[in-house]
Formats: structure tokens, sequence, C-alpha cells
């Protein structure tokens, strides 16, 4: 036995007599660590039963981590049924990496492996594993092909399998091919006596991947080399929990400390002073798919706090410099984007030269989207050296990830003919331009600075299973191969002149670019977004403006068939285009202008392999107006013109100081279409509006999934129970027939009166009249909706927030999505926690609104005319 600490072992049972066990000398030893996994056990154990190997060759070590569920009887009453010598031990629940040492020190067996019990072995898996250590008898470590595997039994590609596509057994030495690393231990078979030289055992201070650190060190420890078996096939199952409506995510941002700090730092600890290509490129495989997830809307880590971000980032920023600059540089296993490519050299050391990326084609301004990477802010004025062309028009702006910046992007617009050859460079000769300043694509430069094409990712294929307002004049052309300086001061002047009072009249202009006009015979294409089930969404509030007062513009709608959207369209007897038809097919090839009020494939790609190319421009109008956070879009920067509807969000979008990617002539100061109508319904003051949220990560009684759910499920749901104990509260009733008032509930959408079983005095208001229960609103209780508390403010009243599960939702106090989120900080009302506390809070903004949320409200627009839609068509039309 290992010399291991077993002293939590609560018992251990083995299926043979003593004697008998101890004359079995095992060449492999299976450890099997179980928590949680009751449900899965009967798969896997037939797939051990189903082995063509020769059991007697083995012995099973499954070792019961404290399961709060039957794992332990399933495997008891599998033990006397199977011919493989089984032990079962039981212990405290101690995590996966301490079950494993604990059958590490059990195992006899010359090798060891550790599959777990929620997958499944293809019966050839042992014998393959078998087969190859006889054709290479002088290795010690093999590895069979993981197949990803969904519950519905479809297989799912991954980067590390196209090691295996087509690939007889065969010995890697990652010295020679460092991009062949290894990182799910499941499948790794070790020589049992290579762990004990080395002192080798799975880190219990690692909250998850102790499997890749034990491959890591083993590596490190046996010259880097293993046996590929592809033939040996693992179905290792990616879990669907069915058995809650509320999803549960892998969202512990404290295991990237353990894993950057202990297990990385480790690794290169053992190193020593040079870090091998492959060790870093195993290394650099979790930063990237951390950074890749950190690029999403929706992130974990947007839930961290400020001092769970710096110690990730200081422990990430010790491992980079120590994995050093040329193996960042290398760095080929996914095809990274150069912003997380420079980021990474950032923190490792100044970055002063750059490529010129070519990002996307603006047709409508004959020009190419550029971009250049710098650790400073303040770039150099670049020109145009090689090629006709012209710098339009250039920002700056910041790189996050991990909640800081790490390095500066300066985006450029250059004028030039598509297919031409240009280059530029640098004024000044402390920053250059790599690569002769040409303006090349990602894959272009990567391929120039030797790195070879990203890994393939393919399914495996397993044996079996109106304008009323002038648009302000164009900016002052730069002489050719100039590029203009950041117009900060501009900015500010504008900024200002905006926030002084949001009743003080604004030259109609500001804020409203000069595009390329319209032509007669155009066709505008309008879809919906995130708002979708709203009533009615953004892109419908403006689409019926337009048809009523464009007459030279085709203008139609697209939904998704069955959507609400849809539906409301066709009460309203508009006649709409459905998504995916061979009519919308017609209509993109000549579509002009695509309005949307979420920027996503379907407006950047609505049509992915019927080889429709992008021609058309994007305006996006987005309803809770341009958050913080919005640069995580990757599609959002992809819109020719946003429309925004205070100075805040125009210096947010557009101005030199930001995270966003759009250029200053990409952002409209107009307002929003539901401003317009709210000023079109605008009555007295006189309800209380609830306007309860439903979580993204929640079933609604809608969906397909809770079908058969009883609605009590729903309603012992935490934030469905506050709402409802507000509902009921005696108080808010009494307050309501004091004051004459009444209390209306506006659903979510897909979800019944019956989940929140509203009282006979509390008036439930369909969706379709939303905003007319807004506009004669004298205060709204909602959650989390920024844009409907945003529609309030823009009538001049109150909100209050009521935030039973902030921490769920937002995450830490100081976390980036409670930052972006502000509503302490920039909210139009009180934020309360409680049902009781949103009872009070409701009668004491009824009764004298404070001025620190008057104030709040009076600044937050800068029109309130109604004429947002007259804006929007003028930066439309140009």
């Amino acid at each position: 036995m290992t010399d291991i600490d077993r002293t939590d072992i609560d018992r251990t049972d083995i299926n043979r007599p003593e004697g008998e066990w101890d004359g079995l000398a095992p060449h492999t030893s299976l450890v099997i660590a179980c928590y949680r996994v009751g449900p899965y056990l009967p798969a896997f154990l037939r797939s051990l039963d189903e082995q063509v190997a020769a059991h007697a060759g083995y012995e099973l070590i499954f070792v019961i981590d404290g399961c709060p569920e039957d794992s332990e009887e399933v495997v008891r009453a599998w033990m006397p049924t199977t011919d493989y010598a089984v032990r079962v031990v039981t212990k405290e629940n101690g995590g996966v990496a301490s079950a494993r040492n604990t059958g590490l020190a059990w195992a006899r067996g010359t090798w060891v492996s550790h599959p777990d019990p929620d997958d499944r072995l293809d019966p050839r898996y042992l014998l393959e594993i078998e087969q190859a250590r006889e054709r290479f008898p002088d290795e010690t470590m093999y590895v069979g092909r993981a197949i990803l595997t969904s519950p519905d039994g479809s297989t799912i590609g991954h980067t590390l399998d196209a090691r295996y596509v087509g690939a007889p057994s065969s010995v890697v030495d990652l010295h020679r091919e460092p991009r062949k690393i290894h990182t799910l231990g499941g499948v790794a078979f070790f020589r049992h006596d290579v762990i004990v030289r080395h002192g080798l055992r799975f880190d219990e201070q690692i909250l998850q991947s102790s499997d890749t650190d034990m491959i890591g060190h083993f590596l490190l420890c046996n010259g880097a080399r293993y046996v590929l078996v592809p033939g040996a096939e693992y179905f290792y199952l990616r879990r669907a929990d069915a058995s809650s409506i509320v999803s549960k995510h892998s969202g512990n941002m404290s295991r990237y400390a353990s894993l950057f700090g202990i297990s990385h730092r480790g690794m290169l600890d053992r190193a020593g002073d040079e870090c091998p290509p492959w060790l870093a490129n195993l290394l650099l495989y979790f930063v990237f798919m951390l950074f890749r997830r950190n690029r999403r809307v929706n992130t974990p880590v947007d839930l961290a706090s400020e001092e769970q971000l710096a110690l990730i980032r200081e422990r990430l920023t010790e491992n980079l410099r120590q994995i050093g600059a040329a193996n960042i540089q290398g760095f080929d296993v996914f095809a990274v984007p150069l912003e997380m490519r420079f980021a990474w050299l950032a923190a490792v050391e100044e970055v002063t030269s750059s490529p010129v990326e070519r990002l996307r084609w603006h047709p409508e301004r004959g020009a190419w989207r550029a971009a250049v990477y710098g650790s400073a802010s303040d770039f150099p004025e670049l020109q145009v050296v090689v090629g006709d062309a012209e710098v339009l028009e250039t920002r700056s702006r910041g790189i996050e990830f991990l909640g800081k910046t790490w390095l500066y992007q300066l985006v450029l617009l250059v004028r030039m003919e598509r297919g031409d050859e240009v280059g530029l460079a640098s004024t000044d000769p402390r920053f250059t331009l790599d690569l002769d300043g040409t303006i090349l694509k990602a894959g272009a430069v990567d391929e120039r600075a030797g790195r070879r094409p990203p890994i393939d990712v393919k399914p495996a294929a397993p044996k079996a299973g109106p304008a009323t307002t002038t648009a302000a004049s164009p900016a002052p052309t730069p002489a050719p191969g100039s590029a203009p300086r950041p117009a900060a001061a501009r900015w500010r002047r504008l900024a200002r002149a905006v926030t002084g009072s949001a009743r003080t009249a604004v030259p109609p202009q500001a804020g409203v670019p000069a595009g390329p006009a319209a032509t007669r015979g155009e066709t505008w294409v309008f879809v919906t977004g995130d708002d979708a089930d709203a009533s009615p969404s953004q892109s419908e509030l403006l689409y019926e403006y337009v048809r009523e007062q464009v007459s030279d513009v085709e203008v139609r709608f697209v939904t998704e068939a069955g959507s609400e959207a849809e539906s409301r369209l066709r009460r309203a007897d508009v006649g709409c285009v459905t998504a995916g038809s061979p009519e919308h097919a017609a209509l993109l090839r000549r579509a002009d202008l695509l309005v949307t009020s979420r920027m996503s494939r379907r407006a950047h790609t609505p049509l992915p392999g019927q080889g429709i190319p992008r021609e058309w421009r994007v305006a996006l109008l987005p309803a809770g107006g341009v958050g913080r956070l919005l640069h995580r879009d990757s599609w959002a920067s992809q819109a020719d013109l946003i429309t925004v509807s205070s100075a805040i969000e125009l210096v947010r979008a557009g101005g030199p100081y930001g995270n966003q990617a759009y250029l200053p002539s990409e952002v409209a100061l107009t307002g929003l279409p539901s401003h317009d109508r709210l000023e079109e319904l605008r009555a007295p003051a006189e309800h209380i509006v609830v306007l309860p949220g439903w979580r993204a990560d929640t079933l609604r009684p809608s969906d397909p999934a809770s079908a058969g759910r009883a609605v009590d499920e729903f309603r012992a749901l935490p934030f469905v129970a506050a709402w409802r104990q507000l509902l009921e509260s005696a108080e808010l009733a009494a307050l309501a027939t004091r004051e004459g008032r009444r209390v209306r509930l506006v659903l979510p959408s897909g979800v019944g009166p019956e989940v929140f079983s509203p009282p006979p005095g509390v008036e439930v208001v369909p969706q379709d009249d939303l905003l007319a229960a807004l506009a004669s609103a004298a205060v709204l209780v909602t959650d989390y909706s920024s844009a409907r508390a945003l529609d309030l403010a823009y009538l001049g009243r109150p909100t209050v927030y009521l935030q039973v599960d902030r921490e769920a939702v937002l995450g830490a106090p100081d976390s980036a999505r409670s930052r972006a989120a502000g509503f302490e900080t920039s909210g139009f009302g009180p934020v309360v926690t409680s049902p009781e506390e949103a009872q009070r809070a409701v009668a004491d903004v009824l009764g004298a609104l404070p001025d620190l949320y008057a104030e709040r409200i009076d600044r937050a627009f800068a029109y309130r005319d109604g004429k947002a839609r007259d804006r929007i068509l003028a930066a439309l039309r140009g």
C-alpha cells in the first residue's frame, strides 16, 4: 500500500475471502471515487462487466466519499454479482482528490487509473490499453480516447480529440510534439512505481482539475512521454441535472486561485527555470478557457469579488512571467484572439509593438475596421505608407479581463479598396508595427508569426453509443494618411452640456452621427432581440413609426415562428416574415439595413451556410441602455450604429475612456422608441406597479422541460415567495386604499398568475398593456429590470428594487455585475432585500421622493420630448 494517511476511513470491505484476496496479483488497479453518482452507477458498472479483457487481472477500489445518497448501496449490491476483485472503502467527505488518494493507498496493481463512475467504457477499453502496453512495454503512461457525450447520447467535439482522428496507437514525445497535451485524468493509466518513487499524489488543496495536476507532475517526472491509444474509447458524460428547475452552474471562481496558485505554480516549480513548451501549452489551455469565458455576457467572473479576482490575477501574472513571452507567442492549440494573446504578453513585458489586425469590412463607408495593441492608452499617430488609403477615425479603449484593464486597443477605420494591401507606420519610434504594418486578418497574423492552424474540433465518431432633426455635420476629413487624435475634450463638453439638467434644451444634432445617406429603394429589415417577449420591443415600436412616416424605404419585420412578437404583429394585422424561410433569404439578399434590439447571430449571420454575406448596416437599439459590461457581448460590437439615451451612455459607448468598441461616429444620442410611446401614453401618476423578474437560470412554467411540474415547485422559489408575500401584504393593500391607488401586477413572460397567486385586490395586467401600466404608475416595484426602471424614470417617477437574492444574481457587493448594475449608486429609488422593507420604501417614496433619487431621475435623459424616433430615423438615414 502507498504511504498515504487513511485516518478518515470508516470501513473497508472486499468481495473475496481474505486469504484468496491476499493471493491475488492484479496488474491494474482502477480507483473509482464516488459522490452523488447513484443514478449513473448502473450504466458504469454494466460497462465494466462488459469488458472483453480478462477480469482477473484487475482490482476495483470504490471510495465512497461521504455520499449523502445511494452510491454505496448500488456498489455493494453489485459486488457479489461480478467476477472482478472489488474493495469498497467508505470515508468522510473530503473531495475527489482525497478519495483518489485513499484509493491509491490500497492499490496493488502495477498500473493505476481512476475512471469516473458517471461515465462508461467501451467493451474493448481495457483490452486496448493492455495491447498498447504489450506493444510499448517501456512506457509509463497510456491514454485512452475520451469521447464527450451529451445526455441525449450525441457526441460533442473537443479540441484535444483531434489527436485520435485516424491515428494508431503511438508514443507521444511532448518535447517533439508539444501541442499533443493531455488533460483528462479518467482515461490515463500510470505506472504505480513512478507515482511512489516521486511521491506524487492528487493535490487536495486544488478545488478542481486535480487529475490534470497529477498528469502534469507525472509527465514532468517521466520525460514527458505517453502512449496514445485511440481504440480505447471512454464515454465522458456531460451531465444535465433535470431534477431541478434551477440550473446548476460551475461558477466558483475561487477554484482558479487554487488552480493558478497551487497546481500551475507547482508544475512550474517542478519544471525549474525553463518552462518547456508542452507545459506552457498545458497551462495556457486553462488560461484560455477562463479568458474565453470572461469574454461572454454572463460569466461567473462578473460575480466574483475584487479580492478574489485580485488574487487570481496576481497568481496568474506570476505564472505568465514564468511561462515566458516566447511560449505565449507560440501557443497555437486554439485560435487565440489577438487581444487575449497581447493581454498575456502585457503581463510579462511592456507591449510596444503590434501587428495591425483587420477586424471587419464596412461596405457603406468603403473602409476596414482595424486594431493595434499596446500597454499605453496614448497611441502615436499612425500613417498610411503603403497603398491608397486614409485613416478616417480612431479610438483607444481598454481591454479588460478578470476585472482589470490588461492593455489597450487602438481601433481604426481605414478607407481603402476592399482587396488592397495597405501598410501603416507609427510616427513614434518607441511604438512600432509588426509585419510591415500590413493590415491583416488574425489568421494571417498567426501564419506570418509561425503559428500553425488551430486544432480542428470535430465531434467524435464512436463505435457506439421620419427625421425632424438635423444630423450632426461630419467631422473635418483628415489629411490622407493621418489619424485624428482622440476627441476627449469634445466628449467632456458634450457630457457637461447634456447632464446639467435633463430639462435643458439640447441642440437636436448633438450626438447624432452623420452616416451614409439612404438611397431611394432601400430595404430595411427589423428583428427583435433580448426584449422579444416585451410588449412591445424597441424594434417593433420603431418599425410601426417607420411604416407610417417613410414612403421611400421597403420595411419588413422578421420574427421567429411562434414567438410573442409574431403574435403581437399578427394581432395588429401586420405581416411579418418567418425567420429562416425562403422569403427571409430573399429579403436579406437585398437588405441595406437591419434594426435590432440585440446584436446577435440572427443579425450578423441570419442564415449561416446559405452563402448570404453581410452587406447590410446594423443599427442596435439596446432596450436597457448601454451597460458597463456591454463590451463583453462580442456580437454587440458588430453593430454599425448604436442609440443611447443619456450623456453617460454616450461617453461610455463612444468616449475615449470606456471598454466599448464603438467609434464616436457610431453612437447616436437619440433616446428610445419606448420613450416616445410612454410620452404618448403619459397619464397621472396613480398606481403601484409590481413587475417581478424571472431568473435566467430558472425554468419557466411555459418551458417544455417544466411539463408535469406542480405549481408549488415554482411558488417555493425564494424570489417568487418574496413577491407573493409583498402582494399579500396587508400594509401594501392599506396604503393603496388610503391613497386611492391600485396595485397592478405585470407577470413575467411565460408565467401565469397561479404562480404568484395575487389576492383579489391586485389587478393582473396583460403583457400587451405593460407600457400603458407604466404610463400611469406612481412607483414601480421590480427587482433587476433596469430597462423598465429606465422607462419609469423617463416619466420622472421612482422605482423600488426588491432584491431578495442579490448575491446569487449580482454576486459579491463589489463584483463587476454589482458595479455595472449600479442600483445603489445610480438607481432611481431605494434598494431593499425583504418584502417588509419594500412596502415601507413604497410608502416613503410616494410620500416624498428623496432629493438623491429625484436628481438622478432628472439627469437621466438628454431628451424628454417624444421625438426619439425622429432622431433615430435621422441617424439611420444620415
